[in-house]
């Protein structure tokens, strides 16, 4: 790795630093302005004991001097405060265990947009205008159309009520998360309709490229088919691919709240939505700024492929 590389990936991790600390600026002021607190309409709980907790908690404090005490625990400690609604849980390790949820559901989704989403692309872009780039075309236009909820509904009927009732009860899809018979269904649900945007845009671009002298020399030169089209022409239509897999990847896996929800699994989206309906502040910042570094990782490991791609390129 160059000395450029090094300089270029350090800068970009001060900013993804300044974003985190913007980011997480801004929704602290937000979620303050938010009426109630987290222990209003709690069952016993008497106005005195409501504000010994605001007390125990620093809530009663002007929120500069709460954002500074959150502030400088996480810079020294690591300390991302402690949950309002579930006392006594420390929310890094919650986070950890959430984010790895999450981040393992996102990534089998990823996974399967990208193998079968390139696949699909660049088999109809070498098949142009015949029955397979037709048949690849009206799929990828049909799952870019269906929003992920709908596809998870039709996934849950397929494989819970379908499969029952077809196998007579002797098979069917056990929802839920921590086994891997139980990844696959909701992987798909969620990177379908990312699955549908990788393919056209491998598509369009592999098309372009094909049409090049520099392809259409190789063409001539008798190589086969698969050599031309692996090492010649899919490493510069990757280039655009790629471009898109950073905002790809982080919206697929902050984008997992409703699969989270239909399929039961215990991931961060799901902590996070019941987090803002019951005021638990620390909880709600922590993620959007644990999405905030995801997003500029994802962008930056991004930028590093494009060496990688394309020689010429160079930080």
């Amino acid at each position: 790795m160059t000395r450029g590389t090094l300089l270029y990936i350090g800068q970009r991790t001060l900013l993804i630093v300044l974003t985190a600390f913007i980011v997480s600026s801004i929704v602290f002021i937000g979620v303050h302005q938010l009426p109630g607190n987290a222990f209003v309409g709690e069952r016993r709980t008497s106005a005195a004991s409501q504000q010994a907790l605001l007390q125990h908690y620093g809530l009663d404090k002007p929120w500069p001097q709460q954002y500074g005490t959150w502030v400088t625990g996480v810079l020294t400690r690591g300390d991302l405060g402690e949950s309002l609604k579930q006392r006594g849980q420390k929310i890094t390790p919650l986070l950890l265990r959430e984010a790895r949820v999450s981040v393992s559901l996102g990534l089998f989704a990823m996974a399967f947009c990208i193998i079968f989403g390139m696949g699909l692309g660049i088999l109809a872009a070498v098949k142009q205008n015949t029955w397979i780039d037709y048949v690849a075309s009206f799929l990828a236009t049909v799952g870019y159309s269906m929003p992920n909820f709908v596809t998870a509904f039709l996934l849950i009927l397929l494989t819970v009520t379908g499969f029952y009732a077809w196998s007579g009860g002797n098979f069917y899809e056990d929802i839920g998360w921590g086994k891997l018979e139980q990844i696959p269904v909701p992987a798909i649900a969620l990177g379908l309709l990312p699955m549908t945007l990788i393919t056209r845009l491998t598509r369009a671009s592999m098309l372009e490229v094909i049409r090049q002298d520099y392809v259409r020399t190789a063409w001539a030169k008798g190589l086969r088919s698969r050599v031309v089209i692996v090492r010649h022409a899919l490493r510069n239509a990757l280039i655009p691919v790629i471009t898109v897999l950073g905002p790809i990847t982080t919206g697929v896996i902050t984008g997992s709240v409703v699969i989270e929800y239909l399929f039961g699994i215990p991931g961060l989206g799901k902590e996070f939505v019941s987090s803002i309906f019951q005021r638990d502040y620390n909880v709600v910042i922590a993620v959007f700024t644990f999405y905030a570094v995801l997003v500029g990782l994802a962008n930056l490991a991004v930028d590093l492929v494009y060496p990688i791609l394309d020689p010429r390129i160079r930080y």
